[in-house]
């Protein structure tokens, strides 16, 4: 069929069927390019006031944020610290083995504190290696979610943070004292 032989309303057609094309291909670009402007943010995790993360995106200028969810479908959320106990009182130095009295009033904690659920946290100070801290860390907040299970508390998570996240300076006794801790979130 030659274009004098088509109808008068075929070529109305391709001129649109052409347009959308051309529309969509823009489109298409423009949201390309949209979707770079965030290509060289770094992502990470923030924590509200609540205690609620979300993941984000931010690049200096503009971002993106959206709630994380655990996999049942609730918002990860560990809304508050609830014990905050230092290490140097549970545990003796380099060890994750609690003893008798620490035992009793971690254990009295959580029969008593009414939360769904618990994150334990185990922190160091920032003296011996980097490796060793972190696995003291760890073992010492799974001591304390031994305790919590056996009062018959749900732990969510238990997470050894070594000395990555100081309270006060390391370059004192008393800082050093400080950051050598576990920390107990409580979950709504």
């Amino acid at each position: 069929m030659t274009s004098d032989q088509r109808p008068a309303h075929a070529g109305s057609g391709l001129a649109a069927m052409g347009a959308a094309v051309f529309l969509a291909a823009s489109a298409a670009a423009g949201a390309a390019r949209a979707a770079n402007y965030l290509d060289d943010a770094k992502p990470s995790i923030w924590t509200d006031p609540d205690g609620c993360q979300h993941y984000a995106v931010y690049n200096g200028w503009q971002g993106f944020m959206a709630p994380r969810f655990r996999a049942d479908g609730t918002m990860d959320c560990a809304a508050r610290p609830c014990l905050v106990a230092s290490a140097d009182q549970l545990f003796a130095s380099g060890s994750a083995v609690i003893g008798p009295e620490g035992r009793r009033r971690l254990r009295e904690f959580f029969r008593q504190d009414r939360s769904s659920s618990y994150v334990i946290h185990g922190h160091t100070d920032n003296v011996g290696a980097y490796g060793y801290n972190m696995r003291l860390s760890v073992r010492r907040a799974n001591a304390v979610a031994a305790i919590a299970r056996g009062a018959g508390a749900t732990v969510s998570s238990i997470e050894g943070l070594g000395y990555t996240e100081p309270r006060a300076s390391n370059a004192t006794a008393e800082g050093r004292a400080e950051n050598r801790r576990v920390e107990v979130m409580c979950e709504q």
